[in-house]
């Protein structure tokens, strides 16, 4: 006598559509949730609740070629203490999501360049914010490649430090970066903002 397993479809095509978590990326959240953890006055690491995430997802990893702002446009951008940050956009890259397009603007800190130089700043703000995100908006580091081609991984996207109540000059998202659909990638809404 032989058996036949009858599963729903619903439930075949959702466990065939999530992506295996490469090695890499579930260091990178640990690695993550430890700095955050290790950042915290220690009282509060006692009741430090773990890192949300979304699924990894592949169709979030992207490479966009820089169009340069010759020269960078100087700015200042608002931080979450009041005060302000000097920083340059440096361009914008157009990007393809699974929800939508949309172009972003690309920046260097000033107060970061002489010790990074080469470290770019991509804050966004997606229509999940205040709900599924943080709702100031999160960052996601941008990697140069050859060519002027820039490598950037939504699975990493990230909360502010400020989000966890960690005291610094986190910068606010410019208007300009904010998306009109959700990024359903990288860190959600740190527990107990919900």
């Amino acid at each position: 006598m032989s058996f036949v397993a009858v599963v729903p479809l619903a439930a075949v095509a959702t466990l065939s559509c999530k992506a295996p978590m490469p090695s890499a990326e579930a260091q990178w959240r640990q690695d993550r949730a430890e700095a955050v953890r290790s950042a915290l006055p220690a009282d509060a690491r006692k009741t430090f609740a773990p890192l949300r995430f979304y699924d990894f997802d592949p169709a979030y990893r992207m490479r966009a070629m820089l169009e340069p702002e010759r020269p960078p446009q100087p700015l200042t951008l608002g931080a979450s203490d009041g005060s302000f940050r000097p920083a340059h956009r440096v361009g914008r890259v157009r990007l393809r999501f699974p929800s939508g397009e949309a172009t972003l603007g690309v920046y260097q800190l000033d107060d970061l360049a002489a010790e990074y130089p080469d470290m770019l700043f991509l804050p966004f703000r997606d229509a999940g914010a205040g709900k599924e995100t943080y709702g100031a908006g999160r960052y996601v580091e941008v990697d140069r490649l050859s060519g002027g081609v820039l490598a950037i991984d939504f699975n990493r996207a990230y909360n502010p430090d400020c989000a966890y109540g960690i005291a610094a000059q986190c910068p606010i998202t410019p208007e300009e970066n904010t998306v009109p659909f959700a990024v359903r990638a990288g860190e959600l809404t740190p527990a107990g903002h919900d």
